[in-house]
C-alpha cells in the first residue's frame, strides 16, 4: 500500500470515525485513500480551510476524542492556522494534516511551496514533517500521544508527496495504535501524596471557601468530583466562562460566572469574601480575575491551585498549596481523603445569604427577560432560548455581541447540557463551523448556534455545510449591522468617535435562503416568541435573523465597562 492508505489505516486504528477538511491538488492520493475508508471514516468537506479547523476543535471538546483536519499545501496551511491556534492555546487536542508539494521542489519555486513545519511550530504542541513513507505510523503514534497526554493540545503534522505516495515496505504489524491516545486526558497523573494532605489541611482550616473551576475541569470532566466535594464541605462553586456548566445551573451551591465578561454580582461577592480559594483547570488569566485585581488583596488569602500543567502554578498569585495533575483524579482523592476526617457539612448562613441574592439577582433578570421593546435587545434572546431548552443542548456562541449575555443569563439545567465559546483568541467566524463539529460528536442533543453579523461575514459559507449535511441547528443571528463590541469600546473610550465599526445590514435572510436554509426574519417580540415556538418543534436547520440593538445603545454587562460608567 501508499502512504495515504497507510495515514487512514493509522485513523481507524485510533477509532478516527470523522475528519473535516478541504480538498486541494496536493491531496487526491489521501481523497482516495479516504473513499476506500468511507464506510469507517466520515470526511466532511468544509468551505473553508479555518472552518475545518474550528470544526475539528468543537468535534474534541465534545466527543473527547482528538479532532482530525487536513488541508493541501500552500494557502490551506496558511487558512489553517486559527483553529489550531485556538484548540492548542485552549488545551484542545487537534491533530492537522497537510499533504504538501515532493521533497524534491524544495527551494525551486515550486507553487504553494511553505515552510509549515516552521509556520505551526509556534501554535502547537509539536509540528512535523513526515519525510519517508515508513515513519507515518510512528510519526502518528507520536502525534496521538502528544495532542492527548499531558496538557492536551494541536499537533500539526505535513505530509510531502513522496511519503503520501510512495510504496510502505515496512511490516504490516507496524500499523497500531495506542488505545490510551484514543479519548484524552491520557495518561491522566495523580496528585502526590504530600500535597494532597496538605491541601485538605488548608481546606479544612478555612472558614470560608471558594472553589473556582476553569476550562480544565471541564476538560477533565471533572465535574461530578467537583459537586460531590462542594456538597460535602459546603463550598460554593464558581466558574469561568470556559468552565462554564461545571455543575448544574440550579444546584444552591453553583454561583455563576465570576470575571470581566458576563460575570454574576454573587459569584463576585463569594471570591472576595473568601479567605480560601481553590481553583481547579483555571489559568487564572486576565479575564476571570479582571486584570488580576480579583480577588482584592490576593496575599490574605489562601490560594490552591490544580493545574495539569506545572507552567501555570503559582503563576499569576502566590499559592499557599499547588498540586499539578488531573483535575478529576486529584479531586477524587480529596474527597476520599476529606471524608475520612470531617462529616459533611450543612449550609451556613454565608452561603444562604448568596442564595437569596441570587434569587433576587434572577427575580430582577426575569422582569427584563419580560420587556416588551423595539428594537429587540440580545437579553431578549437568551430569554426565548432559555423558555425553550428543557432537553439536553449544546449551546455555541461566537465571541462578541452573543458572549456576555450568554454568561450571564443562560440557563443549562438539563442534565449533559454544555455551553461552548473560544476564549484564547476571541477569534469571530467560529460558531457556525463548531456546529457542524459539534453534531457529529453529539448528534443526540439539540443544537444552538450565536453569532453577531461581523461573525457571519466570516464564515457565511458554512451555512451551506449546514443544508447539506441537514444539520438541524438553530442559528441564531444577531443583526446590529456593526462589529458591536469595538464600536461599544469606541463609544466608552473614544468620546463616540465611531469609525469603521458600521456596516449595512442587507437581508442575511436571503444569503441563508440561498445556502437552502429555513430562515425567518425578526424585528418584534411578538415575532421573536412565535418563531421560538416554531423553531423548537423543527428537526431541521433554520435561520433566525434578529434585529437587535448594538452594544453601543445596550451596554452588555461586562464588569469594567461598567465599573467604569459608574466613575464617569
Amino acid at each position: 500500500m501508499i502512504g495515504s492508505h497507510v495515514i487512514v489505516k493509522m485513523l481507524e486504528a485510533y477509532g478516527v470515525s470523522h475528519i473535516f477538511g478541504v480538498p486541494g491538488d496536493t491531496s487526491i492520493s489521501f481523497y482516495e485513500a479516504l473513499h476506500d475508508s468511507r464506510d469507517r471514516i466520515g470526511h466532511i468537506m468544509a468551505r473553508d480551510e479555518r472552518s475545518a479547523s474550528f470544526m475539528a476543535d468543537a468535534y474534541a471538546r465534545l466527543s473527547h476524542k482528538p479532532g482530525i483536519c487536513e488541508c493541501p499545501s500552500g494557502a490551506g496551511s496558511l487558512y489553517t492556522v486559527p483553529g489550531v491556534a485556538e484548540a492548542d492555546a485552549s488545551a484542545i487536542p487537534l491533530i492537522a494534516i497537510t499533504s504538501d508539494i515532493p521533497l524534491a521542489g524544495e527551494g525551486r519555486q515550486t507553487i504553494t511551496e511553505l515552510d509549515t513545519q516552521g509556520l505551526y511550530a509556534s501554535i502547537t504542541k509539536w509540528a512535523a514533517q513526515v519525510k519517508h513513507v515508513d515513519k507515518i505510523p510512528e510519526i502518528l503514534r507520536r502525534a496521538f500521544r502528544i495532542a492527548t497526554s499531558g496538557r492536551p493540545g494541536a499537533v500539526h503534522l505535513t505530509v510531502p508527496q513522496e511519503a503520501l505516495k510512495g510504496r510502505f515496505f515496512k511490516n504490516a504489524s507496524d500499523i497500531y495504535g495506542e488505545p490510551q491516545c484514543r479519548t484524552y486526558p491520557a495518561y491522566r497523573t495523580r496528585g502526590g501524596r504530600t500535597e494532597l494532605e496538605a491541601l485538605v489541611s488548608s481546606l479544612l482550616a478555612a472558614r470560608r471557601r471558594v472553589i473556582i473551576a476553569g476550562g480544565g475541569a471541564n476538560h477533565s470532566q471533572a465535574g461530578a468530583a467537583i459537586q460531590s466535594l462542594a456538597e460535602w464541605l459546603c463550598t460554593p462553586v464558581v466558574s469561568t466562562i470556559s468552565g462554564q456548566g461545571i455543575m448544574p445551573d440550579d444546584h444552591p451551591l453553583a454561583m455563576g460566572v465570576i470575571g470581566d465578561n458576563g460575570f454574576h454580582p454573587h459569584a463576585h461577592r463569594a471570591v472576595e469574601e473568601a479567605d480560601t480559594l481553590l481553583y481547579i483547570g483555571c489559568k487564572m488569566g486576565s479575564v476571570s480575575t479582571i486584570n488580576w485585581s480579583m480577588p482584592s488583596n490576593p496575599e490574605k488569602r489562601r490560594i490552591l491551585q490544580i493545574d495539569l500543567n506545572p507552567d501555570m502554578l503559582g503563576n499569576n498569585f502566590q499559592n499557599t498549596v499547588s498540586i499539578a495533575g488531573d483535575a478529576r483524579l486529584i479531586i477524587e482523592d480529596l474527597c476520599v481523603l476529606i471524608k475520612g476526617r470531617t462529616s459533611c457539612n450543612s449550609a451556613s448562613a454565608w452561603v444562604d445569604s448568596m442564595n437569596r441574592e441570587r434569587q433576587a439577582f434572577w427575580k430582577e433578570a426575569d422582569s427584563c427577560f419580560r420587556a416588551d421593546t423595539t428594537p429587540l435587545t440580545p437579553l431578549q434572546v437568551i430569554a426565548q432560548l432559555n423558555r425553550h431548552l428543557h432537553d439536553p443542548a449544546v449551546v455555541i456562541a461566537d465571541a462578541g455581541t452573543p458572549t456576555p449575555y450568554i454568561t450571564r443569563y443562560l440557563r443549562l439545567a438539563a442534565p449533559g447540557s454544555r455551553f461552548i465559546i473560544p476564549r484564547a483568541y476571541g477569534g469571530l467566524g467560529y460558531a457556525i463551523p463548531a456546529v457542524v463539529g459539534a453534531h457529529f460528536a453529539r448528534p443526540d442533543v439539540r443544537l444552538v448556534g450565536l453569532f453577531g453579523d461581523g461573525s457571519l461575514g466570516m464564515s457565511a459559507g458554512e451555512l451551506e455545510t449546514i443544508s447539506r449535511l441537514n444539520i438541524p441547528a438553530v442559528l441564531i443571528h444577531f443583526n446590529n449591522a456593526a462589529f458591536g463590541w469595538i464600536k461599544a469600546l469606541q463609544k466608552l473610550h473614544c468620546s463616540e468617535k465611531y469609525f469603521s465599526v458600521d456596516f449595512n445590514a442587507n437581508d442575511p435572510v436571503k444569503v441563508a435562503q440561498g445556502f437552502g436554509l429555513h430562515a425567518v426574519s425578526i424585528d418584534t417580540p411578538q415575532e421573536l416568541e412565535a418563531a421560538f415556538k416554531k423553531t423548537f418543534d423543527r428537526h431541521s436547520p433554520i435561520f433566525l435573523d434578529i434585529k437587535t440593538l448594538p452594544e453601543s445603545d445596550d451596554l452588555p454587562p461586562v464588569y469594567s465597562w461598567t465599573a467604569g460608567q459608574k466613575q464617569l
